[in-house]
């Protein structure tokens, strides 16, 4: 039976623009899944009709989000203006043909529903790596590409490889020696090198135009794993700083993860 995701998403422009009136139907070559988008004012909805779409529904999430883009993309490339489309909701209805079809719908709900502290004052943590970033341009560029990695799940391999690179010049080392403060095998670390660089699109432009998309499994841990390899590196040009215990780095990173990379 053929499932239904309908997908809406907000387009903002910081300079008041809206969106003109766009109607799209789409067919998936490889799927034969079909789409329609339909978009105008300050709204794009985005409705996939398709067989077992409900198997893998990060995959659906993510797919709508590729598909926000290109809306986007085009609208910048045709002169409307640079529009950021943020994701207002998902509907999904399963066996749209048969009489019992079921409807869900998705949420960004955290899954531990326990209470947190609720802190009102700033921790020592907090001042010392203000005042450490603040001297530290070069670690304020790695930390700055850390948050963006997990602000745009899409280019996180990105941004944590020229936060690498910010590292090695910050404490003047090579890659084997991060690969040691990261905590992984260097062999782990020139694979990953290999694959952004020539074979998942991260970093260059490659003919198949393959791009590896984030997912929840991996990209929280590849950034606590740059977070963990932050803390080691800035202790070796500073004496007074601990480190960061790979469960450190890891709470860390849980606090900051998006919910779910495409929302």
């Amino acid at each position: 039976m053929p499932d239904i995701v309908a997908s809406l998403f907000k387009l903002e422009n910081e300079r008041g623009y809206f969106v003109p009136k766009i109607a799209i139907q789409y067919m998936e070559k490889d799927t034969g899944a079909q789409w329609t988008i339909n978009c105008g004012g300050t709204r794009a909805y985005f409705i996939k009709f398709g067989s077992d779409l409900i198997k893998d529904f990060d995959d659906q999430s993510a797919d709508s989000h590729f598909m926000a883009n290109r809306i986007v993309t085009a609208l910048f490339l045709s002169a409307y203006g640079l529009f950021r489309p943020i994701s207002m909701g998902r509907l999904i209805i399963e066996n749209f043909s048969s009489s019992e079809i079921k409807v869900s719908t998705h949420l960004d709900i955290w899954r531990n529903f326990d209470k947190e502290e609720v802190k009102n004052e700033v921790n020592s943590e907090f001042s010392d790596w203000y005042g450490f970033i603040c001297q530290n341009t070069l670690f304020r560029r790695a930390a700055d590409d850390a948050y963006a990695a997990l602000s745009n799940p899409i280019e996180a391999d990105f941004f944590l490889y020229r936060g690498m690179e910010w590292l090695l010049k910050a404490a003047n080392i090579g890659w084997s020696e991060l690969a040691n403060d990261i905590g992984v095998p260097f062999n782990d670390l020139k694979k990953f090198k290999r694959q952004v660089n020539d074979e998942l699109g991260q970093r260059h432009g490659i003919k198949s135009g393959r791009k590896r998309r984030a997912n929840s499994n991996d990209y929280g841990s590849m950034v606590a794993d740059f977070i963990h390899g932050l803390g080691n590196v800035r202790k070796r040009i500073d004496q007074n700083f601990a480190g960061l215990s790979p469960e450190r780095a890891a709470q860390i990173v849980m606090k900051a993860l998006p919910l779910v990379p495409y929302p």
